[in-house]
């Protein structure tokens, strides 16, 4: 606004001095010769006097002006050394936030954060961003194994072995052939950066170290450099002791510089020819030590050849850090023009007068000139001051809505604006539309209704190239620019603009994120300054509203994991990487009723039922140690004392080295479920008892009718005898053979029925032994023990060398292979040679999957559910078999914990799959922890 006031404020009008008019009487002729004579001389000698009382005057003044302004360009000098040093310890604490609201940060997440902020394009002088780990000692094989897994293959430590307080250059972006140099190097080890860092550690704020030689001078042309550290606590808050500082250090995001680099990019004043006013120097500390030297300009042998008093020296305290800044003119100093006028006022008494004159009109406008330095320099201070904060609330902002309401309003004060707008990019589809739109997000200056009732903005010339991205759009009257012209000028109620100023934003991966509008009611208030100016501004309100995008979508994620966690009635714990419950845990306290001082450690335990408390915690000390998924359960005191059974999952998350960071549980409440079990457990325990003893009674009957029908046949030589020779006795015996084949198939076919059903209630009732399974082995045993029967039907059964192993019942899955391999067997398709298959792998949910593929007749789709049924067979029925075997595999697999499917196509060939538990599961099988 420094530019309206100086818009507004009216010239300072230059009076003239005006002529000496002589008066007086006229006087006689030699008095008037000899006051002609007296007069010039008079006025000779006041001019003289006058003439070299104005000279010295004007001498003096000019070197005060000279001097008054070199010591305030030197100031200005410091200032920008200092600020420039402020901007790049902001960048740090941007960086050291990133750190700090993560739990981890990997190398590439680190290289893409310091790749947003363009370093190299807007931050020139510093060799970049990097992170300084701590670690200990006999850490020192995990971290160099983790950054080679990371993709530095070469990384290695320095010094090696490390110290006893070793740290290691882990990133340092932008990594090229100079930072490649330092990864690795322990900067801790070196006495000069050690003092920096202990510094930085110790106090929580940034530390510039002393003049050291940067690890990246790896060529003959080397330069001073230093370096500037930022501690990274754990937990993110500002530890409140030093020595909770010491103990809670992570490590240090730093950077480094090269003062060549740095300095030749803070230029200082320039004079008319373009060649610079200043020269200067920077040493090390308080001192002017040619040891200490730091840098020097170009030009510092003016330092020998300044002009008297334009010298100076400053002590710039920065970052905890001293350094001496020596500043002297240069020949190209811009003089005070008044100061070489003096002479001529010496020479000419005569136009001493015109030359006093002269140089109160140059004192006028050098006077003007300081004036309009001083604004310029106020306004400049004024939108550094105004950056620094607006970069700090960029960085500190994650509510995208506050943060796109800060970006609008320190843009708008950034450039000068009367009003301000940040519209939305809408992207095609996402809301129903059939294009991009472009809706109003945030604005400062005037009511919302001044933008939204004209609708939408549309992609005309003039929004066009904003709204595509491609590029700046500043037009000093946008009401005669030709762009805009086509609208008949501005629409009724629209804000007052003039000026117009428009930039697009866009994220470091391209996308359009939206765009900043600029108004003014004045023509001309936007210029090549303020379009600078608000470029570089986009770039980090870009850069602010992806991060806060990406920390949205994070916490929205993980309320999700949490509603879900509640939904699924689950409770929730965490505990460290060694296995051991520490810290807050709201769900084990909302059942358990313990504090955090009773379940911390193993006194969690004290909440499990006595005899479920030590196997517990032994399956799950051998679940930590052999680094697997825990299942297991057990029964849990609920706060109002009664007893709970809960089902427990937990699972490790591990880093990228593959160490265990935590460990994630979860209980679940299965009371009811076990109820429900128990009951359905002894129902089927009644049907198999009422089955036993329905089959027991059914044969009692069943043997006196084979009696009786023994007791018929005894007694058919004695019918045929007594019948002698009477007409129908052949018919009569003929039906009486007849009648008992039928009595006795019927006693067959229901003698089958009642061994089956005894067969499979005794299944039922049998206790499963689970053991460890060589699959491979097995099953080629089964194929072994029927190869008559295959070489016999002229088939072949192959067995896949790499069956997985399982824990399970030996006869059960002997049972289930041999039935299948000798149905395959049974049935295989006439004129074509048998082949079975068997084959398994491993699936999702710690199961894996057995198949027994053969190429024999098939099975008609209707018939694929009716296989497994009782006494239910399919196809032509010219093989024996009573209809029980794929009934009693389908129950050994169920009984198992597992399922059978079937897949058959007629003439072509049947596959049965078979999926088990690759852990032992049913009746028989431990509760235990399960990889």
């Amino acid at each position: 606004m420094a530019d309206e006031r100086l818009r507004q404020a009216p010239e300072p009008q230059d009076r003239p001095i005006p002529p000496a008019t002589p008066s007086g009487a006229p006087a006689p002729r030699g008095a008037i010769a000899s006051r002609h004579f007296i007069l010039p001389l008079v006025v000779l000698l006041v001019g003289l006097l006058a003439a070299g009382s104005a000279a010295l005057q004007l001498k003096g003044a000019s070197e005060r002006r000279d001097h008054e302004r070199f010591e305030r360009l030197a100031g200005q000098q410091a200032d920008r050394i200092r600020e420039r040093l402020e901007l790049y310890v902001a960048l740090l604490r941007g960086t050291a936030g990133l750190l700090a609201a993560s739990d981890r940060v990997t190398r590439s997440e680190f290289a893409a954060y310091v790749g947003r902020l363009r370093i190299t394009d807007l931050y020139g002088g510093t060799r970049g961003i990097g992170y300084a780990r701590r670690f200990r000692p006999e850490e020192a094989g995990t971290l160099v194994g983790e950054m080679r897994a990371q993709g530095l293959p070469d990384f290695r430590l320095r010094p090696d072995p490390p110290g006893s307080e070793p740290t290691a250059i882990v990133a340092l972006e932008p990594l090229d052939l100079r930072n490649s140099a330092a990864i690795g190097y322990d900067m801790y080890s070196e006495p000069v950066r050690r003092t920096a860092m202990a510094r930085a550690r110790d106090t929580g704020e940034a530390a510039l170290s002393g003049r050291v030689e940067l690890v990246q001078e790896i060529d003959g042309r080397k330069q001073a450099g230093f370096l500037v550290y930022l501690p990274v606590y754990a937990g993110g808050a500002l530890p409140g002791s030093v020595a909770e500082r010491r103990r809670l250090l992570e490590g240090w995001v730093y950077s480094p510089f090269r003062t060549g680099d740095l300095f030749s990019q803070v230029a200082g004043p320039l004079g008319p020819g373009g060649a610079p006013e200043l020269s200067y120097r920077i040493h090390d500390g308080d001192t002017s030590d040619p040891a200490a030297l730091l840098y020097a300009t170009g030009q510092s042998a003016a330092h020998e050849g300044a002009a008297p008093g334009l010298t100076a020296r400053r002590s710039l305290a920065i970052a905890g850090h001293a350094w001496t800044l020596t500043v002297a003119a240069t020949p190209a100093f811009v003089h005070d023009p008044t100061g070489d006028v003096w002479p001529l006022v010496l020479g000419a008494g005569t136009v001493a007068t015109l030359l006093l004159a002269g140089a109160a009109l140059a004192q006028a406008g050098a006077n003007r000139r300081s004036e309009r330095a001083r604004h310029a320099l106020e306004e400049e201070t004024a939108r550094l001051e105004l950056l620094n904060r607006a970069g700090a609330a960029l960085v500190a902002e994650h509510d995208v809505e506050r943060l796109v309401q800060t970006v609008i309003e320190a843009a708008t004060e950034l450039v000068g604006g009367a009003y301000g707008a940040f519209f939305e990019r809408v992207p095609a589809g996402q809301e129903g539309n059939d294009e991009d739109v472009w809706r109003l997000f945030s604005l400062t200056g005037g009511p919302r209704e001044a933008f939204t009732r004209f609708g939408l903005p549309r992609a005309t010339g003039l929004f066009r190239p904003t709204f595509l991205a491609e590029g700046v759009v500043r037009s000093d009257d946008v009401a005669k620019d030709p762009r805009y012209g086509s609208h008949g000028g501005m629409p009724k109620g629209h804000l007052p603009v003039r000026s117009y100023l428009a930039v697009p934003v866009v994220s470091g991966t391209g996308e359009r994120l939206g765009a900043l509008l600029f108004g003014h009611p004045e023509p001309g208030r936007f210029g090549p300054r303020e379009e600078r100016l608000i470029t570089g501004f986009a770039a980090q309100a870009a850069v602010a509203i992806d991060n806060a995008r990406l920390l949205t979508s994070i916490r929205r994620k993980r309320d999700r994991f949490f509603g879900a966690m509640q939904a699924v009635r689950g409770v929730l714990w965490t505990n460290d990487a060694s296995g051991r419950m520490v810290g807050e845990q709201p769900g084990w306290s909302t059942i358990t009723g313990q504090t955090q001082a009773e379940y911390e450690g193993y006194g969690w335990a004290n909440a499990v039922h006595p005899d479920d408390a030590q196997p517990s915690i032994e399956a799950w000390n051998a679940a930590v140690a052999e680094r697997r998924t825990f299942v297991f359960e057990h029964r849990v005191r609920s706060r109002d004392g009664s007893w709970r059974i809960y089902a427990i999952r937990a699972v490790p998350l591990l880093d990228e080295r593959g160490a265990i960071v935590e460990w994630v549980g979860v209980h679940t409440d299965i009371t009811e479920q076990r109820a429900a079990e128990a009951e359905l457990r002894e129902s089927n325990e009644e049907i198999q008892r009422y089955a036993y003893i329905v089959s027991h009674d059914l044969r009692a009957p069943l043997v006196n009718v084979m009696g009786f029908t023994s007791e018929l046949e005894a007694v058919r030589e004695d019918v045929r005898a007594a019948l002698g020779n009477h007409a129908d006795a052949t018919r009569i015996d003929a039906d009486m053979e007849e009648a008992l084949g039928f009595i006795k198939a019927a006693i067959t076919k229901m003698e089958a029925l009642i061994a089956a059903i005894l067969k499979l209630s005794r299944e039922g009732r049998r206790t499963f032994r689970p053991e460890p399974l060589d699959m491979r082995a097995l099953v080629q045993g089964l194929a072994d023990a029927q190869r008559h029967q295959a070489d016999a039907a002229g088939a072949r059964v192959t067995v896949a060398d790499d069956l997985p192993e399982i824990a399970a019942d030996r006869l059960a899955v002997e049972q289930i292979f041999g039935n299948l391999i000798d149905n395959a067997l049974k049935y295989l398709a006439p004129g074509r040679p048998g082949l079975i298959t068997v084959g398994g792998r491993p699936v999702a949910g710690g199961q894996v999957r057995f198949t027994i593929a053969d190429n024999g007749r098939g099975i008609a789709p209707q018939d694929h559910a009716r296989i497994f049924e009782l006494f239910r067979r399919s196809g032509l029925q010219d093989k024996p078999g009573d209809g029980i075997g794929l009934a009693h595999v389908k129950a050994l697999v169920r009984s198992l914990g597992g399922r059978i499917e079937v897949s058959s196509e007629l003439g072509q060939g049947t596959t049965f799959s078979v999926t088990l538990p690759r852990e032992a599961q049913g009746p028989g099988a431990p509760h235990r922890a399960a990889a």
